[in-house]
């Protein structure tokens, strides 16, 4: 594919801000107007930690919109679905029943693991995976809640984690939600309003001017950082997936090198689309 001048210089930019983190980092971004798409490793598989929970929500409303599954019907929380890490739900009585509606919310906005195990048990993984084969994404998966049957995906989970993707694949789920593609209008719209609620906005977000709307997923394991989002910019609306693996820095703190890596290549690229705004992170926003 022949790019532009200025699609190239923004790569080479892009990828001078990847190479000094010591790891394997892979970027897709896709700005929709402008049909640019610009990419580093974005063939090769990822851990996605907590950026594939997008499939489960996409699934999720699938049944929902079909009929199969009631988006206030309730959920039993059973003694193994309850996860530690993010989230509030482990933190439920034992009697607690959330409505699927509150579990999907839970699930993206603020990452929670219970309600994205109990998810992924009501769906059922095979059913998420067939999900997002009919997308036409063959290498993303979700690696959780799976059966003993399912040998492969188990093997798979033993490298990958939670899930696996490539940065081209989440780009390309993202613009499936965009354009309606992975559900209906209002199950897409719906997608996107519960992706701008996130309260773990510190990655691309943070890198573009509060009024503009982002719908954005991050994931973090030790070894691997991530992050996946719509930005809704001014210039037409750019689809931007960061991903580091086999990271030497495993810090949990602002100052890991990863996370600092897909804040530099946020704030660039959207620097590179509107030139002349002149907002920028302002001082102590590392701190929020």
């Amino acid at each position: 594919m022949n790019q532009s001048a200025s699609e190239r210089r923004l790569k080479a930019e892009l990828d001078a801000l990847a190479k000094p983190v010591k790891g394997i980092v892979g970027y897709s971004l896709y700005h929709t107007r402008q049909n640019h798409r610009i990419a580093l490793n974005g063939d090769e598989i990822f851990p996605t930690a907590s950026t594939i929970k997008v499939a489960v929500m996409g699934k999720a409303f699938e049944e929902v919109t079909s009929g199969r599954l009631g988006y206030l019907d309730k959920l039993a929380i059973a003694p193994d679905d309850r996860r530690g890490g993010a989230g509030f739900l482990q933190f439920y009585k034992d009697d607690a029943k959330p409505e699927i509606k509150e579990l999907i919310h839970l699930m993206i906005t603020v990452s929670d693991n219970t309600a994205t195990i109990m998810l992924a048990k009501k769906l059922g993984v095979v059913a998420i995976n067939e999900w997002l084969s009919r997308l036409n994404l063959k290498d993303t998966r979700l690696l959780s809640a799976i059966p003993p049957e399912e040998k492969e995906l188990l093997a798979l989970r033993e490298k990958w984690g939670m899930g696996m993707a490539t940065p081209n694949e989440m780009v390309a789920l993202l613009d499936a939600i965009r354009t309606n593609k992975a559900g209906t209008v209002a199950a897409c719209e719906a997608m996107i309003r519960i992706l701008t609620h996130q309260y773990f906005d510190d990655l691309i977000a943070a890198q573009s001017p509060p009024w503009v709307p982002v719908a954005s997923k991050s994931g973090s394991i030790d070894a691997s950082r991530s992050d996946i989002a719509i930005v809704f910019s001014p210039s037409g609306p750019y689809i931007l997936a960061v991903y580091a693996k086999e990271i030497e820095d495993r810090r949990w703190s602002k100052e890991n090198e990863s996370q600092k890596m897909i804040k530099a290549i946020a704030r660039k690229v959207y620097q590179h689309y509107h030139p002349r705004e002149k907002w920028s992170p302002p001082p102590g926003h590392d701190a929020l």
